[in-house]
């Protein structure tokens, strides 16, 4: 009985701590879409960016500064808005330091009031009981999506 007693309480606190870091990064990417809707192209591609950046933002916004600024784990996509319809038109990529527009499109036709910026995040969970990775140095890989419209 204590057994199940202690499997039970292990997977209470592993979901605890998964949900806490689930939190930290909604916060984080609301942060960063909020930032990057007054500050559509305050883009950094560096390893620590400033505050004053849509990463430096998410890497500030409390619990996610050991987020890497990359590609795989923070993406700041941009989304054409003709009535119903969103198309991505472009996406900032670290990778390069730069725009990296979609066919069609440019850096001026779609970074602009009206259109809608999504930022991404997504980062590895390491479990601590490893009850539900049911293995030494299992992760659990969690996301978090934000969208706001450009406003500057």
């Amino acid at each position: 009985m204590s057994v199940i007693l202690a499997l039970l309480l292990g997977a209470v606190v592993e979901f605890g701590f998964l949900f806490s870091h689930k939190l930290e990064l909604t916060n984080a990417s609301r942060s960063g879409a909020r930032w990057a809707s007054l500050h559509s192209t305050s883009w950094s591609a560096v390893a620590s960016p400033d505050s004053n950046t849509i990463e430096g933002q998410v890497r500030a916004a409390g619990g996610t500064s050991l987020v890497p600024n990359d590609d795989q784990h923070i993406a700041i996509e941009y989304f054409s808005v003709v009535g119903a319809t969103q198309t991505l038109c472009g996406q900032y990529r670290v990778t390069g330091a730069a725009f990296s527009p979609a066919a069609g499109y440019s850096e001026a036709t779609c970074v602009i009031p009206g259109n809608l910026v999504r930022v991404t995040l997504t980062n590895s969970y390491p479990l601590l009981t490893q009850l539900l990775g049911g293995g030494v140095g299992a992760n659990v890989t969690v996301k978090a999506v934000s969208v706001t419209p450009v406003m500057v």
